[in-house]
Parts: structure tokens; sequence; C-alpha cells
């Protein structure tokens, strides 16, 4: 029995080494990675900066296969912060290259984080090419995919999938803040998709496309604006006035000043601010009445819009005797600018 416990511990140890040596060995093999991955970064970083600034190319086969997943994750990383002519040369690197090839093949992947990956790499990539994939990849079972399909969707502009995100904005398919970037990256070709998401169930949906409309709209979007001013659900007015101040129309002031005696505090502060933005004149009289009232966040916003529209007429109100605390901290912080 001694002798089979003795040979049982032998055994036990002699696994324990083994295992302990393939986890050094493992250990050290992945440290060697890191520092050669390290090394051809700063080897390849000037010529993924050559080819973005287009003093140099790189010709089919000259670069061994680590090479050029090493370039591809560089140049993917510059991508994300260029535009224009930089990221037309991207994609002219890119274009038909073995790493398109691999990216495209993994969004069939049966894992979802090899999906996920190359929906966000091909967006790095400018691969226009990739768009439908990238629009079929919006239905993926997996959120995560859905997700990284969207940001690269708006990094390469694709009008054509507006629509299919302003659904994934509405029914949450794909998160809302991720969703409104891409959206705002499409640019105002985003907006004709924005028009039924003003009008949905979920105030917080309808909230968001307000201020893509203040975001990505005109002058001649003023009216759609304006017409939220009146929605049921606070949060929505909040976001119109937001939007109208933006937007900047001659329509804007009237209506914001309208708002102003909304039942919803913050709406009416909210819209006092956006006054403030726009300079309008004509608001001095109320926002002066305003900033005397007990309400913290209405009154403070109103004196604060009073010194950026009329520094005289916000020092009168403040020499009044029923000043209050708002007006005068308004008027201590203009002459601290000053």
């Amino acid at each position: 029995m001694l002798e089979l416990l003795a040979l049982s511990a032998f055994v036990l140890a002699a696994v324990s080494a083994v295992f302990l040596a393939l986890l050094v060995g493992r250990r050290v093999a992945l440290a060697r990675r890191e520092q050669e991955f390290a090394a051809a970064r700063a080897r390849l970083l000037p010529l993924a900066l050559a080819l973005v600034e287009g003093t140099e190319t790189v010709p089919a086969g000259q670069l061994s296969r680590r090479d050029e997943e090493v370039l591809a994750d560089l140049l993917g990383e510059l991508s994300r912060r260029l535009r224009g002519d930089s990221r037309v040369r991207i994609a002219g690197h890119f274009r038909g290259s073995a790493a398109l090839r691999h990216e495209l093949a993994a969004l069939s992947s049966r894992r979802t984080w090899k999906r996920a990956s190359a929906a966000s790499r091909l967006g790095d990539m400018a691969a226009v090419s990739a768009l439908p994939a990238l629009r079929e990849a919006l239905d993926d079972e997996e959120r995560d995919v859905r997700s990284a399909a969207a940001r690269s969707l708006g990094l390469l502009g694709d009008v054509v999938s507006a629509p299919r995100l302003v659904q994934g904005l509405a029914d949450g398919s794909i998160p809302r803040g991720l969703t409104a970037h891409a959206l705002m990256t499409i640019g105002p070709e985003a907006l004709p998709a924005l028009g039924e998401l003003r009008r949905h169930e979920d105030s917080s949906v309808r909230a968001v496309a307000v201020r893509l409309l203040g975001l990505l709209g005109g002058a001649a979007d003023a009216g759609a604006a304006g017409a939220a001013l009146v929605d049921p659900a606070a949060e929505v007015r909040a976001a119109a006035a937001d939007s109208l101040a933006r937007i900047g129309s001659p329509a804007s002031a009237i209506r914001l000043r309208a708002a102003l005696d909304d039942r919803i505090g913050f709406v009416a502060a909210t819209a006092a601010t956006a006054l403030g933005e726009l300079r309008d004149v004509e608001s001095v009289p109320r926002l002066a009445e305003l900033a005397r009232r007990p309400e913290f966040e209405l009154a403070r916003a109103a004196a604060e819009a009073l010194a950026k529209i009329d520094a005289a007429a916000l020092r009168r109100a403040a020499d009044q005797r029923d000043a209050g605390a708002h007006l005068h901290e308004a008027a201590d912080l203009l002459a601290l600018r000053r």
C-alpha cells in the first residue's frame, strides 16, 4: 500500500513538473512573440505612414505573411483617424489583398469573436467591396458582431445601410450610442431615414432622433425640430431645444422663447441655454425674470444665457434689490473674464 502511495506521489510530481515546464515554455514563447510583434511594428510604421501619405507602395509578395498582418494592423489603426485621400490610399492597398480576403472569410466563422473582429477590421481597411457582407452582418445573431458591422458601415459612409441602422436604433438590436455615431459619420445623407424614428413610440428613441437632426440637419430641418418641442416626453422637448440651437435658423429663437414656459424645469433651462447660444436679444427681459426664480437649474441657465447675450443688461439686473444669487454669480463671473 505504501509502495502504491509512493508511486502515485512520484507520478503526480512528474506530471506537475512536466505541466510547469510546458507553462514556462508557453510564457517564454508568448513573450518572444510579443517582442517580435513590437519590433515588427516599429520597423513597419514608417512604411505605413508612407503608404498613407502616398509616397510609397508595396508590390504584392514583397512582404512576408507576418509583416503583411502587422502592416494591416498599423494601417487599420491609422485609418480610424483619417478621412479623404488617405483612406482612399488605404483602401487601394487592401484591394484584392490576402488580408482583405482573410477578413471577408472570417465574417462567416462559427466563432463570434472572429466575426466581430473581421467586421471591425473591414471598416478600418476602408473596404468598400465588403459593404454587402457588412450589411448582412447587421442581422447577425450576436450583438457584438452587429455592433462592429454598424461601426464599419458608418466609417464607410454607407447611405444604403442608414434605414437598417435606424431600425437597430429603434429596436435596440444595436447599442444606441454606437448606432447614433455611425449615422453621424454617414452624415446628412442619413437624415431621410430618421423621419420614422422621430415618431417612434419609445420616447428615448425619439429623443436620439431629434438630437441627430440637430447634429446632421440645417435650416430646412428647423421645422421638424421645432415640432418636437410639443412632444409629450420632456426628454424629447429638451433634445428639440438643443437641436434648434445647433440649427440656428431665424425661426429657432421664436420657438425657443415659447419653450421658456415649459412645465418641466430642465426643458425650460435647456431652452434658456439655447437662446444664449443664439444670442437672442429679444429674450433678454424674459431671461432676466427667470433668473430670479427659485428653481435652481432654470434660474442659473437663464442668468448664464443673459451673460452671453447682453452683459450690460445682466449687470443692470444684478444691481436690482431682488436680483438673487444666480444673477450675482453670473455678473461676478463676467467681471472676472473681462
